[in-house]
């Protein structure tokens, strides 16, 4: 998802990291990234693009893993672009964008569309993120961070032990735990636990779902369970949370 925004500042926090921004910036938020909204100016204005998992895979088809597992470290550490010198590039990728998706012409939109995006993203994301210096290698620390939460926002939905996600990284527990205290200055766990209790918190305010439904979503053992877990952390149950 990419969020363009005109006008306004806000505070939000993407894996754990507080972000302050002020217009003109742009917001990406990879898949499987958690992002809160903590506060906002009363003139916040933006506007939305929002892609689908298998569509922006396919931006990548025939493209080197090792390019875009660094493209995806890129955008995962500079998750925010301020652009006061060519606050128009996003603006007019936009508007492109919608001109596209609301035409009527339906035989090669979706053509047009990942080409547009591929142009944007090859010609102005790119010299962002500074993708000439990543390529030429990077510490293996950042990696394997990276590689952390990106299968951290595949599986956190169903498994929370330090020891499954250093498995599927082949490496031991203690060593990702290391690596990924020195990266971010956060616990594995604590890590693990933001992206369960972001994601719990976004169902209890925008979803009618019960809290037993949202504890089974998120693979508890129980509605007890789910409950001391949130209240752990949060120092309020999912009902008085839901209630605030």
């Amino acid at each position: 998802m990419t969020i363009i925004y005109d006008k306004g500042e806000a505070v939000f926090k993407i894996n754990m990291h507080k972000y302050h921004i002020k217009a003109p910036t742009v917001i990406i938020v990879m898949e499987g990234q958690t992002c809160e909204l903590i506060s906002f100016s009363d003139d916040l204005q933006g506007r939305a693009i929002v892609m689908s998992s298998s569509f922006t895979n396919s931006l990548f088809v025939g493209t080197k893993s090792g390019y875009k597992h660094k493209l995806y470290s890129s955008m995962i550490n500079t998750p925010l672009i301020n652009f006061e010198k060519d606050k128009n590039v996003f603006s007019e990728y936009y508007q492109l964008l919608k001109n596209i998706v609301q035409s009527t012409h339906s035989e090669f939109k979706i053509d047009a569309v990942r080409h547009l995006t591929l142009a944007m993203f090859y010609g102005y994301s790119h010299l962002k993120h500074e993708m000439s210096s990543l390529i030429k290698g990077s510490k293996r620390q950042d990696d394997i961070y990276s590689a952390f939460l990106e299968v951290i926002g595949k599986y956190y939905k169903q498994r929370r032990e330090v020891s499954f996600y250093a498995d599927m990284l082949c490496i031991t527990s203690k060593h990702l735990s290391q690596i990924v205290k020195e990266v971010s200055g956060k616990t594995a766990s604590d890590i693990i636990e933001d992206y369960v209790i972001t994601e719990t918190k976004a169902l209890l305010l925008s979803t009618n779902m019960t809290i037993q439904q949202i504890s089974d979503y998120l693979s508890f053992p129980s509605q007890s369970v789910f409950g001391k877990y949130f209240k752990r952390i949060t120092g309020k149950s999912p009902k008085e949370y839901r209630s605030m």
